[in-house]
């Protein structure tokens, strides 16, 4: 089956990780939505702590990813949520 795409989905109670492996157009997409804050300057604050995480990481380059927030991402501190993004990247990096 070669040239097919699949999604695949990873839950956190604090962050959702959907990729596709391979991709046309590898990257990040991070979706932090009003529900999590009504601020934008919030909302863009762990927009930028999620980009610096995922850039750190390992990832191999042929990969699309979307980071989908939840309202109780704020409460995490920047290791905290190191953690959860490294956690949840695993399963990527090792495929």
């Amino acid at each position: 089956m070669e040239g097919r795409t699949l999604e695949r989905v990873v839950h956190h109670p604090v962050l959702t990780l959907k990729y596709v492996r391979p991709s046309r157009h590898p990257g990040l997409r991070v979706v932090v939505g009003m529900k999590t804050s009504k601020r934008a300057t919030t909302r863009n604050l762990l927009k930028r702590r999620l980009r610096e995480i995922w850039r750190e990481l390992p990832i191999p380059a042929d990969v699309l990813a979307t980071l989908y927030t939840k309202a109780e991402a704020l409460k995490l501190s920047f290791a905290e949520l190191r953690a959860v993004v490294v956690r949840l990247a695993t399963s990527l990096i090792k495929e």
